[in-house]
């Protein structure tokens, strides 16, 4: 993803941290494939049949949980 987001903020103003959290619902089905002969496991379509939707409403700071702002499904600020 290319995408460019403005956040309002750079860092947490509490703790000075770079990162937020989302939480998200994961729903669906998987699956991955094992080499009878030596065991490898292949797991690149273990994602593929699964749908990710945003049910948090605010970005929170990884580090110290501090709601930071509010946004949509597709990251964009709700002012």
């Amino acid at each position: 993803m290319d995408r460019k987001y403005n956040f309002p903020i750079k860092k947490c103003p509490r703790c000075g941290g770079t990162m937020f959290t989302v939480r998200q619902r994961i729903s669906g089905n998987g699956e991955y494939y094992v080499d009878m002969a030596t065991g490898e496991i292949e797991s690149t379509e273990l994602h593929s049949g699964l749908t990710y939707r945003n049910t948090g409403k605010y970005a929170v700071c990884t580090d110290c949980g501090k709601r930071l702002f509010k946004i949509d499904d597709s990251l964009n600020v709700i002012e």
